[in-house]
């Protein structure tokens, strides 16, 4: 019995829990940036409110931030502490060990925090080459169609061109993770004014 065409296919790993993980330290780097309200958020890092805003509050509950006032216009300023300092110092690493999450989004907010709170390149370029690594081996599942005579043809063509879309897009964010790896920053901004600071010396 013919076991016909294998199709490409792509599930992304990410969940929940995870995706969750990286964004709230994410978050609270950007906070320790200088960055402390939803909208600055979304202004300069480009973060949706619907996204952040869930994030600041377990931010706030776990400790790791306190929330101000609100402003005039009803935006309400958060400030890191000392708790949220710690974990940001060893929160990313533990993000690091656990390896590409499946999400290239989320990927690329672990390889800018092992390297703006790692300061450590070479850490981060490799796990986005990691990521695109998972993404290619991701298009060479296969799922066994059965016997082609039991599947109606436009259910088939409809199944095919879905898979072949798939696993271009795969392809294609295997491409950007590569890309972003290479243009990472040799250094970043706090390295930069330290160096300013030794040479005023």
């Amino acid at each position: 019995m013919d076991a016909g065409p294998r199709i490409l296919w792509y599930v992304p790993e990410t969940r929940d829990k995870r995706r969750r993980s990286d964004l709230d330290l994410f978050v609270l780097a950007l906070i320790e940036s200088g960055l402390s309200t939803p909208y600055e958020l979304k202004i300069a890092a480009d973060l949706s409110p619907g996204a952040t805003i869930p994030a600041l509050r377990r931010l706030v509950t776990d400790g790791f931030v306190v929330q101000g006032k609100p402003g005039s216009r009803g935006r309400t300023a958060h400030k890191i502490t000392s708790e949220g300092r710690r974990r940001l110092k060893e929160g990313w690493r533990e993000l690091i060990d656990l390896g590409p999450s499946g999400d290239l989004a989320a990927d690329l907010r672990v390889a800018l925090l092992a390297l703006w709170i790692g300061g450590d390149r070479q850490l981060a370029a490799g796990f986005l080459r990691q990521s695109a690594a998972q993404r290619i081996n991701s298009v060479d599942r296969t799922e066994d169609m059965g016997e082609l005579s039991s599947i109606p043809p436009l259910a088939l063509a409809y199944r095919r061109l879905h898979s072949a879309s798939a696993a271009a897009l795969v392809k294609g964010e295997s491409a950007a993770a590569l890309a972003m790896a290479k243009a990472l920053p040799r250094q970043t901004a706090a390295k930069t004014k330290q160096s300013q600071a030794k040479t005023d010396r």
